[in-house]
């Protein structure tokens, strides 16, 4: 499952990079989210996380280890759980001194063969409008 999503956000890619890898804020941007660090490095390559998504026991665990660390300008982690496998990318393009386009992209495998796919295809068509409305979120963040 690829989804990819782009945003305009009227604030300086510093400001916005920094609530990005504000692990434990996430969920102020992204719904029905909460992350938390894992023991190790805080931020940089090897930060481990773990986020959970969903509504009580049907959330669906998400750990993962950032494998590149460029700020202010990319991050990308590496999903390692059951379900989610595949990698994640946050990237952040200065346009001027206080506004950037930010593009995150994810890139997973579906688990469990055909019908793994199936599902994930399923997921896809919802997943995208959910991260739009998470980069929406994090623009008001932003621009605050």
């Amino acid at each position: 499952m690829d989804i990819s999503v782009s945003r305009e956000i009227a604030a300086p890619a510093r400001r916005v990079w920094d609530l990005l890898v504000d692990w434990e804020r996430q969920g102020e941007w992204m719904p029905l989210t909460k992350v938390r660090v894992l023991p190790g490095p805080r931020e940089g390559v090897g930060t481990r996380l773990e986020a959970v998504t969903g509504v009580g026991p049907a959330g669906v665990a998400d750990p993962m280890e950032v494998v590149d660390w460029a700020p202010p300008g990319r991050c990308v982690v590496r999903h390692d759980g059951r379900v989610l496998r595949g990698s994640g990318t946050f990237e952040i393009e200065p346009l001027a001194a206080d506004r950037c386009r930010f593009t995150w992209r994810e890139d997973l495998t579906a688990p469990g063969g055909a019908v793994g796919a199936a599902v994930f295809a399923g997921l896809g068509r919802v997943s995208t409008p959910f991260f739009g409305y998470a980069l929406s979120r994090l623009a008001r963040l932003a621009e605050r």
